[in-house]
């Protein structure tokens, strides 16, 4: 595959200029697509998102990291020590709105508080705080914890989203390309006949077989189809320069459009079948599940609001550095802190407005959801309808071209034996001409018809 690889790029970098100069290589539809998908900026940009999740998720574990304090306050003045305070602190936040924390306290000096005096050896404390009115059910810690798993998840979407939205569009570039191409050699085929057809035409008008009028018809031929395949090749240049904008090189850098010389390669049709599919599966979709998981949590932690708030601390006292030495529960009642805080607002009105705006939110994006739900199903249908519609005008097209083959054969034998005009070859070569560029451009919609309905039902990357 790297090999395959590599010698696209080299066909990509080092082609000559293209039209009317030797046709260096082929770029498949497959060949394209993996150049596309594995050097293109948006592609690039996609797999960005997976770093930026990871990112995400570890601010998110940066709540729960244990943190580390020392408070030192000292006081001296006219060589007397007023006081002197010294206490280390760690805290562990855990997940049900409880943060352990524990610490141990030295304090000396001649003027100490009496609330502040300790044991000479120090007093030690491990305990808990615990909310039980407002951040028991759901707290800032446990929703950016949640939301940042949620954004991984959609991050994985979200790529696919991307991808899926690139492939479909480099794919009409490729196939606009594709079809332009295959016009051009059809008018390249008929300015060749046309300029058979003139020389012709003079050498019978010398030997004195051909009126000078047939001159002047097959000249007219000559040049319309000259500048019809002029038109042509104008359109496959512009689309050449479509696809050039999907082709990227290593390093971000773009490739040159002067500089390729490649052909499309030619795919036969095949009609896309009955399939059953589902749109289920298109990320666009999926996306507004996350959304609505995240609202969710936004809605839950907004509820949170309404409760009061309760905050109890509880926790053991020791002598010493040991806070469990000699513990037992006559201990524990007896060497203890204990705190508990209540608050709560008189009217809840921030709490109520926040939770009312969390569920419009909400609100609106099962609104949005069902829209699209709704384009995309409509969307589905119509390529569904389009698609029969397209099968049964390419039987009739591959008929009438069939049918109009045999009258232009006809019209030229005819002409052979005088029984017929140029004018009347002419005409039937242009009706010809005309029904093989309808056949191209059916062929055409039926490939975009099979792409369009893979990225709505979000299987273009695969």
């Amino acid at each position: 595959m790297k090999n395959k690889l590599f010698a696209v790029l080299l066909t990509l970098n080092f082609a000559i200029p293209a039209f009317g100069q030797t046709v260096v290589d082929t770029l498949s539809w497959g060949q394209f697509k993996e150049v596309l998908m594995t050097y293109h900026p948006i592609v690039a940009r996609a797999n960005l998102n997976n770093s930026l999740a990871k990112a995400r998720l570890l601010q998110a574990w940066g709540n729960f990291e244990p943190k580390l304090s020392y408070n030192y306050d000292q006081k001296r003045f006219g060589g007397t020590n007023y006081y002197r305070f010294s206490t280390p602190e760690v805290k562990l936040p855990l997940w049900y709105g409880v943060e352990l924390k524990g610490n141990f306290s030295e304090a000396e000096g001649a003027y100490l508080n009496p609330e502040n005096k300790l044991p000479q050896e120090g007093l030690s404390f491990v305990g808990l705080n615990i909310s039980l009115g407002k951040g028991l059910l759901m707290d800032k810690r446990r929703a950016v914890m949640k939301q940042a798993r949620i954004f991984t998840e959609a991050t994985t979407n979200e790529q696919l989203r991307i991808l899926n939205d690139l492939v479909f569009e480099a794919g009409e570039a490729y196939l606009n390309w594709q079809n332009q191409y295959r016009i051009s050699q059809v008018f390249e085929q008929a300015l060749a006949l046309s300029t058979v057809r003139y020389q012709a035409v003079k050498e019978g008008l010398s030997g004195g077989d051909r009126p000078a009028i047939d001159t002047v018809e097959a000249l007219t031929q000559l040049q319309q189809r000259e500048v019809q395949l002029l038109e042509a090749r104008l359109e496959l240049q512009n689309s050449l320069y479509e696809i050039s904008s999907f082709l990227w090189l290593p390093e971000n850098q773009p490739v040159d459009p002067q500089k390729l010389s490649i052909v499309p390669q030619r795919v036969a049709v095949i009609l896309p079948g009955n399939q059953d599919a589902s749109i289920n599966n298109n990320p666009k979709l999926i996306s507004y599940g996350f959304k609505l998981r995240d609202l969710e949590i936004e809605r839950r932690l907004k509820a949170e609001n309404l409760r009061p708030t309760i905050d109890l601390q509880l926790g053991i006292l020791n002598s010493g550095s040991n806070a469990f030495r000699n513990l037992n529960v006559p201990y524990g009642q007896n060497n203890n802190k204990i705190g508990i805080q209540v608050a709560f607002p008189l009217t809840f009105a921030t709490a109520r407005g926040e939770l009312a705006e969390a569920r419009i939110k909400l609100r609106d994006t099962r609104l949005e959801e069902s829209l699209v739900r709704n384009d995309l199903n409509v969307k589905l249908n119509q390529n569904n309808a389009e698609k029969e519609t397209l099968r049964s005008q390419l039987v009739l097209i591959r008929q009438s071209l069939e049918a109009n083959q045999k009258l232009l054969e006809g019209e030229e034998l005819r002409f052979k034996f005088g029984d017929s005009s140029l004018f009347l070859v002419n005409a039937r070569e242009s009706k010809l001409l005309e029904i093989q560029e309808k056949l191209i451009e059916t062929e055409n919609k039926i490939r975009k018809n099979w792409l369009k309905g893979e990225w709505i039902v979000g299987g273009l990357i695969k």
